[in-house]
Order: structure tokens, then C-alpha cells, then sequence
């Protein structure tokens, strides 16, 4: 964990406090060594969520910060998650990410704007184990809580 700690502090990032379900499901659901994450949403390290629509109220770059906050805040589920179980984030290697970003018709970047959180994931995990995966983004007209982009993860502990 002390490689994660140190690349998080190089790059000045820190993980934002694990969050919580916003309705009725959970966060992280394990089914063997797979981790399956719930749609994340950008919340800051203070707490405030990023809202708005890249292409429309927020630019691509800043859609792909707020894909960055996403992934951070998986990380925060992940680490959460194993610390739980007498782990840490050393021990994931992400295998799929899905990104829904919201967007209006004409807007044609969504896969730009989740190179923030595919980019981060890479940063933070190392290439191997954060940014080697699979994705998939897709744009939608609207997303909960008026927020422009949402990730959900598939990760795999191992050993």
C-alpha cells in the first residue's frame, strides 16, 4: 500500500473519505475474487458534487476531471473495502470500467472525458493493474442529481 500512498502523494491526489449509497443498493458486491462497483459519482474531497453537462455547461476537460473524482472515489471504495477484509489496494487489478456521461445530442466526447478516470486509475494503481482494462462510455440526457459523468468499475482481487 506504501507504492499507492506515495504515487497518490507524487501526483497530489488523496482519496476522498469511502461514501455511502445515495438509494437502495450497495456500493461493492463481491462474487469470488470479483469486485462489482456501483455507478460512482464525482464528489470532491469536500464533499460537493460536480454538476453540470460537458458540451454544454462544462467543457470536455472538465468533464475528464470529473471523471477523475469518480475514480478516486472507487479507490476510496476499493481501499474501504479491502482494509475490511486485511488488505490493500495492491491487491486489485481493475478489469472493466462503464462510463455514462450526460451529454445532449451533438456532444461526441464522452470517451474523452472518461480517459479522466481510465487515466487516474493508471496513475494511482499503476499501468498493469489500473490502466489496462476494458470500457465502455455512452452519453445520456440526464444523470442523478444533475451530475455529468457516473463510473461503475469491475475489479478483481489478487494475490
Amino acid at each position: 500500500m506504501e507504492d499507492i500512498n506515495s504515487r497518490l502523494a507524487q501526483l497530489g491526489l488523496a482519496l476522498p473519505p469511502a461514501g455511502s449509497p445515495k438509494a437502495n443498493y450497495q456500493l461493492l458486491h463481491r462474487d469470488g475474487d470479483l469486485l462489482y462497483l456501483s455507478g460512482h459519482l464525482p464528489m470532491k474531497a469536500d464533499g460537493t458534487l460536480v454538476d453540470g453537462s460537458p458540451g454544454n455547461y462544462l467543457s470536455t476537460e472538465e468533464g475528464y476531471v470529473a471523471a477523475r473524482h469518480c475514480a478516486l472515489n472507487l479507490l476510496s471504495t476499493l481501499k474501504a473495502y479491502m482494509l475490511s477484509q486485511g488488505s490493500d489496494l495492491s491487491n486489485i487489478k481493475v478489469i472493466k470500467l462503464f462510463g455514462i456521461v450526460r451529454s445532449h445530442s451533438e456532444f461526441l466526447e464522452q470517451h474523452l472525458v472518461m480517459n479522466g478516470a481510465s487515466d487516474v486509475l493508471g496513475d494511482v494503481l499503476g499501468k498493469e493493474a489500473g490502466g489496462s482494462h476494458a470500457r465502455s462510455a455512452i452519453g445520456t440526457n440526464t444523470l442523478p442529481l444533475g451530475i455529468p459523468v457516473e463510473v461503475e468499475m469491475i475489479a478483481k482481487i489478487v494475490e
